[in-house]
């Protein structure tokens, strides 16, 4: 912040606009000299002969700064600092008593009642000038700043508000785009069951049948057949594996608990790691989302297990805490830094389907790696 530029003037903003000052003295002589002071200084001079006429001045129209002598009859200088200092309106202007009273008792008072310095009388006009264009500064400086801290935090404000609503909006493209995934896999996966699986079932059939008939062919074609129903039935398998990854169609007609214990079973006849699965109940009373959130955060749990965990066993809990279903797997692998701002899209893709959810999740990769989620079970499938 750049200084403010300083005139003989007192005119000492940068708009060289001249600072107003309330002077409230009982004494007419002393006012008057105050005033003269002042005025020859080019400040805007208003006076008040008592205190009560100098409250009402004040609020009406606060000034940049006070003069206020203490001993005056009815409400004294020391009470009218406590009321100018107690009202919103007028807590801010500085107040400098001019009194009479020496005493360092005097001055710690009107210290302690808010006032920014304390001019003994008889006073130097020299004096006077210095202290008054010193506060009248710092009284701009202290403005400009609190209006620029509004300002910036006006700004702050509007940035959270749109950061909002871009974060509501992508949540809810992440919503639709999720929708959108897994209608396609669902459809992908009926596809290949309904169509290419039972055309292939059917070849199956008939390559095992020329199989039994092609005996009196040679050996050669009926190893040939041997290897063809091989191909075919490896296919067959393979294409429910593949349609059960697009869409498992278990979850659909047995329920999350079975569809994670199958899951569980060829994660490890595939990995050749050990995994076990575990639930308090035998069924969540889950949305269709939350279910299928559920199984797609184990599923990819999994798949990061292989891929980088180096792990020989894994543990899948489920369990009900407060009304929310908690998902806990963990693994005794290698684990890694979650803190590190390089995460996989898997990682993105699991915590923005559980925050669409109102769910929480948790990933801790200090001693192997465990994941908590989190789900509200009993809200509806928007939560």
């Amino acid at each position: 912040m750049n200084d403010l530029p300083e005139t003989p003037t007192g005119m000492n903003d940068s708009a060289f606009h001249p600072a107003e000052i309330l002077i409230v003295d009982d004494t007419p002589a002393s006012l008057q000299l105050l005033n003269d002071l002042l005025v020859g200084a080019s400040y805007v001079v208003r006076v008040a002969s008592e205190a009560r006429m100098a409250l009402r001045s004040a609020k009406a129209r606060p000034p940049e700064l006070i003069l206020l002598d203490v001993r005056m009859p009815g409400m004294d200088g020391y009470e009218l600092c406590q009321r100018l200092k107690a009202d919103p309106a007028t807590a801010s202007v500085p107040v400098i008593f001019l009194s009479a009273l020496r005493e360092t008792g005097d001055k710690v008072r009107g210290f302690a009642l808010g006032a920014v310095d304390y001019i003994g009388k008889p006073f130097q006009p020299e004096e006077v000038l210095a202290r008054v264009r010193t506060h009248v500064q710092l009284y701009r400086l202290q403005t400009r700043l609190e209006e620029q801290v509004e300002q910036r935090t006006a700004q702050l404000r509007a940035s959270a508000r749109l950061l909002r609503e871009k974060r509501q909006r992508l949540q809810e493209l992440t919503a639709f785009l999720q929708s959108v995934r897994e209608d396609e896999r669902t459809s992908i996966a009926r596809e290949l069951h309904d169509e290419l699986g039972q055309a292939l079932t059917a070849l199956r059939i008939d390559v095992g049948w020329l199989r039994k008939h092609c005996a009196p062919l040679g050996q050669g074609v009926v190893e040939r057949a041997d290897g063809a129903y091989a191909l075919v039935d490896n296919t067959v398998h393979a294409l429910r594996r593949i349609s059960e990854g697009l869409r498992p169609g278990m979850l659909d007609v047995l329920g999350l608990c079975a569809a994670l214990e199958h899951l569980a079973g060829q994660f490890a006849e595939r990995s050749g790691i050990s995994c076990h699965f575990s639930a308090d109940r035998d069924e969540y009373a889950l949305p269709e989302s939350g279910a299928i959130t559920a199984f797609r955060v184990v599923q990819e749990t999994l798949t990061n297990v292989t891929r980088h965990a180096e792990a020989r066993r894994v543990d899948i809990d489920l369990s009900t805490v407060g009304g929310h279903l908690c998902i806990s797997v963990h693994d005794d692998g290698c684990g890694f830094d979650t803190e590190s701002p390089r995460q996989g899209f898997g990682l993105l893709g699991m915590r923005e389907r559980v925050l669409m959810l109102g769910g929480e999740i948790n990933i801790d990769g200090t001693a192997g790696t465990t994941v908590v989620v989190r789900l509200p079970m009993s809200t509806g499938e928007n939560a």
